[in-house]
């Protein structure tokens, strides 16, 4: 049984903060819950590890944090990822039973006002095992506040019905003023679950590292609110390089994307295609984008002045 009742902290989201990837590792191996600071209040009767970056925490959660401290019930032992010598750390070092510091720096910083520090460590990342080998590997890319849901559904049970192993790699980026908000985690998540878990996360990737992918995957997935249409950079770009698509069609899509012929569109799909159809829908998408390219489109402007 673990020491602890739960590791608190302020940011859990381990794919946007390095503190709260370095909780969910270590609770893994306790065996229990990273909570953030508001629900860790509901274990006062029972010991927590508080694991933090004071210089990360807003506001309203150092409010959280001070009315925690006032609690006499509250035990706890600190785990901390930086020094910020202030006032509200310098109350946790008091109330704290045990202090540890992530780095000797930490602890050197931390030692005048507490005296048994113990100075650790943070693991980086576990190694991973070779990749398995799967037999269908999707990639999906689009920006954090579009990515739609119904059509990742469908596919999951369509590859669930192949009985071939696969998985679905999801890159995101961001669009200019906007950030990975709890929505889009869970859209990731419902994602994920349409899957059966076999999702990989990328982050963002740089496009000579998209361009690499794109020749090596079994094809692209993308699907938009209506329909996919000339100007998704994401699906002309995959079928310039040769790569097939399973998109959504709709009456405005171009006639040149054609289900079966130069792509694959989600709601006429029956099963998901063999490797010899994804190859030949991929090589005549390829023909089918030759001219869309940014010579062709500079030249077409120039005319028009």
């Amino acid at each position: 049984m673990s020491t602890y009742s739960c590791i608190a902290s302020f940011h859990i989201n381990p794919l946007t903060c390095g503190v709260a990837r370095f909780n969910t590792s270590l609770a893994a191996e306790l065996g229990v819950k990273v909570v953030t600071l508001a629900i860790a209040k509901e274990f006062s009767e029972n010991k927590i590890l508080l694991s933090i970056k004071l210089q990360e925490i807003d506001e309203i959660g150092k409010e959280v944090l001070t009315s925690m401290l006032a609690n006499n019930k509250f035990r706890f032992d600190v785990f901390l990822h930086a020094s910020d010598f202030s006032p509200l750390e310098d109350q946790i070092l008091r109330k704290a039973e045990k202090v540890f510091a992530a780095s000797s720096e930490i602890g050197v910083e931390l030692s005048n006002r507490r005296a048994d520090v113990i100075c650790l460590f943070a693991p980086g990342a576990a190694v991973s095992s070779s990749s398995e080998n799967t037999e269908i590997n999707l990639l999906t890319f689009g920006m954090a506040h579009k990515i739609s849901v119904a059509g990742y559904h469908r596919l999951g049970h369509l590859l669930t019905l192949s009985a071939r192993s696969f998985r679905l790699e999801v890159s995101s980026a961001l669009h200019e003023g906007t950030s990975f908000d709890e929505n889009f985690f869970l859209v990731s998540s419902e994602i994920s679950q349409a899957f059966g878990g076999r999702v990989r996360f990328l982050g963002f990737l740089a496009d000579e590292e998209v361009s690499r992918r794109l020749l090596t995957t079994s094809a692209l997935v993308a699907f938009f609110p209506r329909g996919v249409r000339e100007n998704n950079t994401t699906v002309l770009s995959a079928m310039a390089h040769g790569c097939a698509v399973i998109s959504n069609l709709d009456s405005s899509s171009p006639s040149w994307m054609e289900h079966g012929q130069t792509i694959f569109d989600i709601n006429q799909l029956k099963s998901f295609p063999d490797e010899s159809l994804i190859t030949r829908v991929g090589k005549n998408a390829k023909k089918a984008v030759a001219e869309f390219n940014f010579a062709v489109l500079s030249q077409i402007i120039q005319k028009e002045r």
